[in-house]
């Protein structure tokens, strides 16, 4: 296999996240949510339709890099931009930065944590191993989001 070219690490890295020397999976999560709360009202559903394509690019992606930076090495970090991006989904009907620092927090702790055996995914090979677990963190993320504002749907405003 051919060696990740400069545009593909860009998007492997999340615009370069990925090479923050402290918890470089929170500072793609951060930039995955500035990127999409400044993304017009309009273009969120579209995106909403987009995801899981998305998702099998970012599996591709990170096969590929990880023949230069190693099985799930922490510059790899397209798998913290599709697991906030799925905790983010519930919220595009009314964006708020209070919802979208909530958020954030909630996809971080599932994502360090890993509840529900969602640990043993990170064994699947190449980039199915990087992506599946932040994929069932940000759907976990997403469902307990979607439930809050079922309950209160004032919550984050």
């Amino acid at each position: 296999m051919s060696k990740p070219t400069k545009v593909e690490l860009v998007f492997t890295t999340v615009l370069g996240s990925g090479y923050f020397p402290i918890a470089p999976a929170t500072v793609a999560s951060a930039v995955t949510c500035v990127i999409l709360y400044f993304t017009p009202q309009a273009l969120m559903f579209p995106w909403y339709l987009i995801v899981i394509p998305v998702f099998f690019i970012g599996v591709w992606l990170a096969t590929r890099a990880e023949s230069i930076y190693g099985h799930d090495a922490g510059k790899i970090v397209i798998d913290e931009f599709i697991g906030q991006w799925i905790t983010l989904l519930p919220l595009w009907r009314s964006p708020s930065i209070k919802s979208f620092v909530v958020a954030f927090f909630l996809f971080r702790v599932l994502d360090i944590i890993k509840p529900l055996g969602i640990r043993a995914s990170q064994k699947a090979p190449r980039g199915w191993g990087v992506m599946v677990d932040d994929l069932l963190a940000g759907i976990l993320g997403a469902v307990i989001v979607f439930a809050a504002l079922r309950l209160s749907p004032t919550l984050f405003d």
